[in-house]
């Protein structure tokens, strides 16, 4: 590694990784400075650690406002992929913060408009870059990796000159903005949606900047700027004044690269954070092969560096650091047990409830021997649930912890060193997190003069603290949920998804059609004909015995896309035959059948009552304030439609239709609870074993800290454990049942079944929807489907089923992207490999030669790769924790 020179330096060990964020919380606080760079391995643990300083600095009471921003490594094609174009922008946000703390000098570094906070669903602060108009001294925290750090960024003076900055009450020409727009690289849109774009209104212009979470309205009157108000995307509505915007080019505006690197946009005061500095030490080493002693002008321009780790290993930077300190901190995971998974029903809860009991007792004890208490949850029904669970043991009504949101995986303690003297960068530990609030469990933030310093490395003279316990929503409800960093969120508008008409420029020669008095044909595509009275277009069927029929276009309305609920190739009409009629006299019979079946049923559910529910208790309000997103409004309609229904005296038959991605499981989860306070057992049937196996974690992962036991049977699980399941079942110990067509046969008894979920109702058989038939007469039935088949839309959409449509996308939901290209190493492992540490999945597939082999049902189950005939598969995934 480069010489770090005159680099102060400070080392700092036995920090485990679940406190790191306290700890680097704690040196940001107490060591001011305008910028720090805090330097992780991979970019999701420095998103995560962005998160969590944000979130303990906050809960400090600091009078020193924070901004956290996380810098990724920019992506290859950032013309064609959205996510390379958002990273892009994230570096070129950073940029533009960093060369506004730059441009300050003097004593008053740092002092630059104080971020507008919004308080997000987590309580994470989200930094909103374009600020109104009080001001305050900020700490900018940067949070990155290596390989994003020594990446090449523009040269300072090519990206000022591409920068502009506007006020309320600025001189500024209409037509010249429009004119720097351009040149900025902003393109012209009828609504501005999307970063990157403008559109104009009379006298106003939207914008919205790369290096903003929002849009922006400007007001003009004649040349001169009258107000400039942030509006929402989706509603186009104005919401607050600012005091001024930014306005940086788009990434796809190529500027000269910097020499230096990113050191010319740091102050000389800068601090940097390496985490774990010993495996540090290799990436940049690799790095370097790349960038020669790309590290030396970074810690020239730095004034201290802190190298925080867990365990005390060699690193060439801290070598002969200015000190040496030794925290006490431990992860939480030591003094948790979980069930095993060989335990299944009211044995696996009361395990559970044992485990969670010992463990809340061990942090009563805790608290006796001096410790402060903090509980980290999420969301408000997250709180209420905890508040419930101390309530009801009375040896824990006294532990009155404190509550602080944010989105921690895993709790730690925090030791205070007697041994040690009152050093910042010594091992002390500050107090408990804390934020205004009513009610029990509340205290003084930090800097309040009943609070002592809260890097004391001896315990407080004043509250006799021995040290900090930090419990997350893992230890309290043995929840194991994967964490999403919030990352840079923003506000885009989301598109509803509409079918849309039969659009010939989307049909290809050679698919099949039907037309409505002469059958099935095959589309050869518009032509023109020549007549009596000109040319004519027109567009051309080709039916049976090779003979073309020339349809007007005016007769575009006898013609629609032909959907086969099968894989053979359908028989084509023939021209003056009787065939179609026959044909569709037999449809019709059918018609008649399925009508009278279809009135029979109903007829049944009309005539015998069902279970009507009651209405929501406060358990499902606090089960549903615990949901980690946000509903979208569609997703909002179709809970509350479904559980209307199960409060209804007649059984429900509901289709909840919506895209992948969507929501629907969420509306069956809220559904199944309703059904499980109710009294009643729940089905959840679906196509294959690997989805029986996510819901299984989907809906243990939700309902923890609830006393509702969830199975699963499958192909895997034994044939003993799936015995013992179905007699617990049977005995009315298992809650919520999840299966493949096994819970079709005829030893799968229910207790008292009252709700059946069907996901991808499609992808059942005949035999199967007979069973659905019945069920349809006794008990409530949700089914859900992104594909629904066109018997049962029909149905939904005549009525004889109700209809639930989720058509909004969650907010910042990441869309499939299919690229079909000749398979190359580089092409393969770029975009995977700078993804790799993000939670995404990357596939490729080799195909060999075109004939089918026996794994192509396991494609298409698993992966959803249809209508390929494959020889040889090769499934590489960039991430195996996803």
């Amino acid at each position: 590694m480069a010489d770090p020179f005159a680099l102060a330096r400070h080392k700092l060990t036995g920090v485990c990784p679940p406190a790191r964020g306290v700890v680097i919380g704690e040196l940001v606080r107490t060591h001011p400075a305008p910028v720090w760079l805090v330097i992780a391995e991979e970019l999701k643990t420095a998103e995560q650690l962005a998160e969590d300083i944000a979130l303990f600095h906050e809960a400090s009471g600091a009078d020193r406002p924070l901004e956290a921003l996380v810098m990724p490594e920019s992506m290859p094609d950032s013309r064609d992929m959205r996510e390379a174009f958002a990273a892009s922008a994230d570096r070129l946000t950073v940029l533009s913060r960093l060369r506004a703390m730059r441009s300050l000098s003097g004593p008053d570094v740092g002092r630059v408009p104080s971020p507008a906070i919004d308080s997000s669903d987590s309580g994470v602060r989200a930094p909103r870059l374009q600020q109104p108009a009080n001001t305050g001294i900020t700490t900018l925290v940067v949070a990155t990796t290596p390989a994003a750090l020594l990446q090449s960024v523009p040269a300072l003076e090519a990206f000022a000159t591409r920068e502009l900055e506007l006020k309320p009450g600025q001189h500024q020409p209409f037509q010249a903005l429009l004119e720097k727009l351009r040149e900025l690289d902003y393109d012209s849109e009828v609504v501005c949606e999307a970063p990157g774009h403008y559109a104009i209104r009379g006298g106003i212009i939207d914008v919205y900047p790369i290096t903003a979470n929002q849009p922006y309205r400007l007001d003009f009157f004649g040349d001169d700027i009258e107000e400039i108000r942030a509006f929402d995307p989706v509603t186009q509505r104005s919401g607050e004044e600012v005091a001024s915007i930014t306005i940086s080019a788009t990434p796809r505006l190529r500027l000269d690269p910097s020499k230096t690197g990113i050191a010319d946009y740091l102050t000389p005061l800068t601090h940097l954070v390496f985490v774990e500095p010993a495996s540090l030490d290799e990436e940049f080493s690799s790095l370097a092969r790349e960038v020669e002693d790309s590290l030396s002008p970074l810690l020239t321009k730095c004034a201290a560096a802190f190298g925080v780790s867990d365990l005390d290993e060699a690193s060439a930077l801290f070598e002969t650091p200015q000190t040496d300190t030794t925290w006490d901190t431990e992860s939480l995971v030591h003094h948790r047990n979980y069930p095993e998974d060989s335990l299944v029903a009211q044995e696996r809860l009361q395990v559970e409830e044992d485990a969670r009991q010992r463990f809340l007792h061990q942090v009563a004890r805790w608290k006796k021997d001096g410790y402060e208490i903090t509980f980290v949850v999420s969301k408000e029904g997250e709180e209420q649930r905890a508040r419930e669970i101390l309530d009801a043991d009375t040896k824990l009504k006294t532990l009155k912890p404190r509550f602080l949101r944010g989105t921690l995986n895993e709790g730690f303690r925090l030791t205070r060193r007697s041994d040690l003297s009152k050093n910042p960068v010594e091992g002390g530990c500050p107090h408990p997190p804390q934020r205004p609030e009513r009610g029990e469990g509340t205290a003084p933030p930090f800097n309040s003069p009943a609070s002592h310093s809260p890097l004391a490395s001896r315990p407080s003279p004043k509250t006799g603290s021995t040290g900090l316990i930090v419990v997350t929503e893992t230890e309290l409800f043995g929840r194991q949920r994967q964490r999403r960093p919030l990352g840079n969120r923003r506000a885009l508008a989301q598109r509803a998804q509409i079918d849309q008409l039969l659009d010939f420029s989307e049909l290809v020669e050679g698919d099949f059609i039907v037309h409505l008095q002469h059958g099935i044909a095959l589309y050869r595509g518009l032509t023109k004909v020549e007549y009596a009275g000109g040319v004519r277009e027109v567009i051309s069927l080709e039916f049976d015995d090779k003979v073309t029929l020339h349809v007007p276009l005016q007769e575009s309305h006898l013609i629609s896309r032909y959907v086969g609920l099968s894989k053979t190739r359908p028989q084509l009409g023939r021209i003056g035959s009787g065939r179609w009629e026959k044909a569709r006299q037999a449809a019709e019979r059918a018609t008649i059948d399925l009508a009278a079946e279809l009135l029979r049923i109903h007829a049944m559910r009309e005539a015998q009552p069902g279970h009507a529910y009651p209405p929501d208790t406060t358990w499902q309000k606090e089960f549903e304030a615990s949901f980690p997103y946000t509903e979208t409004r569609d997703q909002l309609r179709a809970i509350e439609e479904a559980k209307a229904d199960l409060e209804k005296p007649r059984p429900m038959d509901r289709l909840v239709c919506g895209d992948v991605g969507f929501g629907k499981t969420e509306v069956a989860i809220r559904a199944a609870f309703k059904a499980v306070q109710g009294g009643r057992q729940v089905a959840i049937l679906v196509p294959t074993t690997v989805l029986a196996q996510q819901h299984l974690n989907t809906f243990r992962e939700r309902m923890a800290g609830y006393p509702i036991a969830v199975e699963m049977v499958s192909r895997f699980r034994t044939k003993a454990e799936q015995k013992v399941i179905l007699a617990a079942t049977a005995a009315g110990q298992v809650d919520i049942l999840v299966g493949t067509h096994r819970l079709l046969q005829a030893d799968v008894k229910f207790k008292e079944l009252g709700l059946v979920v069907i996901d991808e109702e499609q992808r059942f058989g005949v035999k199967h929807k007979e069973i659905f038939k019945a069920m349809r007469a006794t008990v409530d039935v949700l089914s859900m489907s992104a594909t629904p088949i066109p018997r049962t839309l029909y149905m939904a959409l005549t009525g004889a089923r109700d209809m639930s449509v989720i058509e909004t996308a969650p907010t910042n939901r990441h869309p499939i992207q299919t690229i079909v290209k000749t398979y190359d190493e580089k092409s393969w492992s770029t975009p995977c490999g700078t993804r790799s540490a993000e939670a995404v999945r990357c596939f490729t597939c080799t195909i060999a030669c075109k004939r089918s082999i026996s794994s192509r049902r396991d494609c298409a189950s698993y992966y959803r790769i249809c209508r390929l005939e494959l020889v040889t598969v090769k499934w590489t995934t960039a991430n195996s924790s996803t």
